[in-house]
């Protein structure tokens, strides 16, 4: 029974986001269904096999007050890559991550660090989809899940901690773009200690990498924005490794 009705939530839900995407001018084609994978660490994610989507939720997100939400923005990612924009494309990741391997090399800790941030900027663009579709409510309720993200101290590790660094300027630029930032929040605070704490260069980067993400369009076309990417991961490169070398000195 509990499978029964769980499908049946699912549906409903999935023909809910389409509904309000379709309704807003965001018209999703593609077939898309919406499955529960029990050990799913993440709430969810889209993937592509063929012509259909598939979005993957876990079974702890299923009573999640951020579900809906979850599910328009699963859905904005398939809108992005019918569309095929270059956010989207595979092929302009790899292209620059290989760049990147053959110029300066690349560990794999940092390679990792880096599709992270590349997330972080394909999400900040596919949010504005999301954004557009939410209600008041439900807008109010992504300041607290991207609040939640920021960090006040760091690790102590240089590339965790360009990594954690990211996703705090991720959780800023999603607010700023969107007209709901706070400067004096909690979230504001944290951030203020975990820059401090990382010490030179910190603040100024976090700046940069904010400002990026904030500007970000989802109109650049592939040229741009491969070398937007380009730029953007070479700063992040540079700041795990001069993170390192002070790391080293102390």
């Amino acid at each position: 029974m509990r499978a029964a009705t769980t499908d049946k939530s699912l549906r409903n839900t999935l023909d809910w986001a389409l509904q309000r995407m379709r309704d807003k001018g965001y018209v999703v084609n593609s077939k898309v269904t919406l499955n529960v994978e029990p050990n799913l660490a993440i709430m969810g994610y889209a993937k592509k096999e063929g012509e259909k989507h598939s979005i993957m939720i876990s079974e702890w997100a299923l009573d999640s007050e951020m579900l809906g939400g979850l599910v328009l923005h699963e859905l904005a990612h398939v809108y992005f890559t019918e569309r095929g924009a270059p956010s989207h494309d595979s092929g302009i990741l790899e292209r620059v991550l290989e760049d990147l391997r053959e110029r300066d090399g690349l560990r794999a800790k940092e390679t990792e660090y880096l599709i992270d941030a590349f997330n972080h900027l394909q999400n900040v663009i596919v949010d504005d989809v999301v954004f557009a579709v939410m209600g008041e409510k439900e807008r109010g309720m992504a300041g607290k899940f991207f609040a939640e993200w920021v960090s006040d101290r760091p690790s102590g590790d240089p590339v965790t901690d360009t990594g954690l660094l990211c996703r705090n300027a991720f959780a800023f630029a999603s607010l700023k773009r969107r007209g709901l930032f706070e400067k004096g929040s909690e979230m504001y605070y944290r951030n203020e200690s975990f820059v401090s704490s990382m010490g030179a260069k910190s603040e100024q980067e976090f700046a940069w990498v904010e400002d990026f993400l904030e500007k970000a369009s989802p109109d650049w076309e592939a040229e741009r924005f491969s070398e937007a990417l380009e730029a953007y991961f070479d700063r992040i490169l540079s700041l795990m490794r001069s993170s390192s070398k002070l790391e080293d000195l102390r």
